[in-house]
Order: C-alpha cells, then structure tokens, then sequence
C-alpha cells in the first residue's frame, strides 16, 4: 500500500533511519546550533545527534513512513511543529466507523482530562481526531539553561481505518498522523490549518 498526503511547505523531512553522519549533518544545519557556542557546544552537538539517531532507528522500526519539524517564526515568536505518518498492521474488523469511534473511546479514557476527540469525515475515510496538552521534560542538553526543563506540548493525533483496497476484506492497516508543538498558543492559528488541510490530501493506493 502507498500513502499519498501533502506536506506544508514549513516543515523540512527528518530522514528514518539515519547513521551519525547524516544524524550529524541534520543537527548541524539547524538553527539551534547558533545557541550552542562555548564550553557546552560540542558536547551538546554530539548528545543531540546521538539522541536524533536513536529516534530515527525507533521511529522506522515502529512503521513510520514520514516525519518532519518546522522551526520558523510565528507572529514574532520562534515556533517549533514536529509531524510523522505511520502506517500499522490493525486487523479492525468490517466497519471503519465503528473503528474509529472506538478508539476515540479508547484514546479519551487512556488520556484523561485536558483531551477531547470525534470522528469525521476526510476523503481518505473515517478519521478518529483527538488534540490534547501533555507535559514533557526536556534533557538538559537540549534546553538553553542546561538544566531540565518541563515543557506543556499539544499533541494532535487523526486515525484512519485505512479502506480495504482490491476487495480484500482480511488486509486492515490504521495510518497515524501524528504532530506536537511546543507552542500551545500557536496551535488553533497556525498549525491547525495546515494539519487540516494534510489531513484531506490523505490518500490510498495500491503499490504497483
């Protein structure tokens, strides 16, 4: 099965499965290097492609087929999006609607107050939609003041029952697009939009 979906031009691909060297190449090149100089820089650097390789190699071996971040300015304020698409064996029975509305069910209860979720109508088919605000703690060496830092990051996550293709009822996939900010305020006016619009440009083909 192939995955077809626009991407916003803001966000720049992560490549899976990366070695140091490219691991290397795509910390190097980000703006985030401009903040590292003195004492903490090199090491800083060296931890960061480590953490990014590791990332990469989980991230394929989990089914994820895309990824990507933005780092550009919104409103004035430096804003930072990361995005990936995962398609996963999900043997969810004949009804794609009843799919979904379970695991919105399911996801709601898991994640407690704070997330909210529906289902809707996308021209790839049923979406399960759930966004909420989770809290991470951010390791020292990525955080500027070298010390951890706990950091609120919206997470929005839309489930497609991928639609049987050629008839054959025994072949159930989920595709996961899944994308966190930073940035709360950011969300309902910038990246909103942008998840909306990828998440109607979804499509399934056959691979030939």
């Amino acid at each position: 099965m192939r995955i077809n979906f626009a991407v916003p031009t803001e966000f720049e691909e992560v490549p899976l499965d990366m070695d140091f060297d490219t691991a290397w190449a795509a910390v190097t090149s980000r703006a985030v290097r401009d903040s590292l100089a003195g004492e903490r820089g090199q090491r800083s650097l060296t931890e960061m492609t480590h953490t990014l390789q590791r990332i990469s190699s989980t991230l394929a071996e989990a089914g994820v087929v895309y990824t990507a971040t933005c780092l550009h300015v919104f409103e004035g304020e430096l804003s930072l999006g990361a995005l990936a698409v995962a398609v996963i064996d999900f043997p969810y029975g004949d009804d794609a609607l009843t799919a979904a509305r379970g695991i919105v069910h399911g996801m709601l209860a898991a994640r407690g107050a704070g997330w909210g979720g529906s289902v809707m109508e996308a021209p790839c088919g049923q979406v399960a939609v759930l966004t909420g605000m989770q809290n991470y703690v951010l390791p020292a060496v990525f955080s500027s003041s070298g010390e951890e830092v706990e950091v609120p990051v919206v997470q929005f996550h839309a489930l497609v029952p991928v639609p049987p293709l050629q008839a054959r009822p025994a072949d159930r996939r989920m595709c996961l697009l899944a994308f966190s900010t930073p940035n709360p305020g950011h969300w309902e006016p910038c990246y909103a939009p942008m998840l909306a619009k990828t998440l109607r440009s979804v499509r399934f083909a056959e691979m030939r």
